[in-house]
């Protein structure tokens, strides 16, 4: 088996694109990153005001095996602050040579990113969308994939 990966989605800043469901992002994200790149899913973590979401969501990444995380409630930034916060976790748990798939075009990630990356080589995988990223996420990726019309292109 492949390096331990965890993804990280901040689905306040990519919520599911209209027209897709949560299981086909999810099941897209399995089977063009996961499997392709031979990797271990340890984790796989939404990060948002649980309050916020739908039932139907909530529901739907439940079943798919997605753990809900609650950001803190009217704190700004607070997804990233909890994502940037479990990928440490995540990095100290399994080590050296992870993998992070990070779903979200935000660049409050990229200075937890870098330092992961120098310090314990770990990979990064970016999802954004076409038109709402950092080009410094871009930067500091190994791969960079693009959300549209329901396909990941890297």
């Amino acid at each position: 088996m492949g390096k331990s990966c965890a993804v990280f989605w901040d689905i306040e800043n990519i919520d599911v694109p209209k027209g897709q469901s949560v299981a086909s992002i999810v099941n897209l994200i399995r089977s063009t990153i996961i499997k392709p790149y031979n990797l271990k899913e340890v984790f796989f973590f939404c990060v948002c005001d649980i309050h916020k979401l739908s039932t139907n969501v909530g529901q739907s990444l439940t079943k798919l095996d997605v753990n809900i995380v609650q950001a803190y409630n009217g704190v700004k930034d607070s997804a990233d602050i909890v994502i940037l916060d479990l990928m440490r976790k995540f990095v100290a748990a399994v080590g050296q040579d992870c993998t992070i798939i990070l779903i979200s075009g935000d660049a409050d990630y990229y200075g937890t990113l870098s330092d992961l990356k120098k310090l314990h080589n770990v990979s990064i995988h970016l999802i954004r969308l076409a038109n709402s990223f950092s080009p410094k996420l871009d930067q500091i990726s190994d791969y960079t994939f693009m959300l549209n019309n329901g396909v990941l292109k890297p």
